[in-house]
């Protein structure tokens, strides 16, 4: 079984794609999918606004995603995009990728891989943006009401028996009863 953590310091610093060996230079934070204490892909991105120049100060970018070879088609790389959209905070707008409709790396993702999770082309054939504003966000007020309209329409899971409120029976008494 695999797992989403946020990447750490040591991370940023020194996890490198298996394909190009590159690490996610200039990158502040990211997820990387874990199985058997080993990454089988990560995702590093930077605030818009570290990134500065043709970058929205509202938006995130994904500086370099990659999933191992021999993970391909897992959908690692589909839950490391959601994972990041999930943990966008409110003021954050749009994540944006770099792409290409040639062949992808860790940094130029596949322009139809893009587009399949959502992404729009935003500059031709080098930037694609997936908007948060069309996602759909779930504020903890509604999860909350959504939960609790949950429990009234599900049947209701029978209560463990509190075996502390039996009565006591005498143990000499057992033999006598029949």
């Amino acid at each position: 079984m695999r797992s989403l953590v946020a990447l750490d310091s040591v991370d940023l610093r020194t996890l490198a794609c298996p394909w190009c060996g590159r690490t996610p230079h200039g990158a502040t934070g990211g997820f990387k999918a874990v199985r058997d204490g080993e990454v089988v892909g990560a995702l590093a991105f930077a605030p818009g606004s570290d990134l500065g120049g043709m970058y929205p100060a509202t938006s995130v970018v994904v500086l370099q995603l990659w999933v191992r070879r021999e993970d391909l088609g897992e959908l690692i790389g589909t839950q490391l995009v959601h994972r990041l959209a999930a943990a966008a905070p409110p003021r954050i707008r749009c994540v944006i990728a770099g792409g290409t409709h040639g062949a992808g790396d860790c940094r130029h993702l596949p322009a139809p891989w893009l587009e399949g999770r959502g992404f729009d082309e935003a500059v031709v054939g080098a930037q694609w943006k997936l908007d948060l504003r069309r996602t759909v966000r779930v504020p903890g007020l509604v999860r909350g009401l959504v939960d609790g309209v949950g429990r009234l329409v599900r049947p209701a899971r029978p209560a463990a028996a509190d075996r502390r409120r039996l009565p006591l029976v005498d143990p000499g008494r057992l033999g006598t009863m029949r």
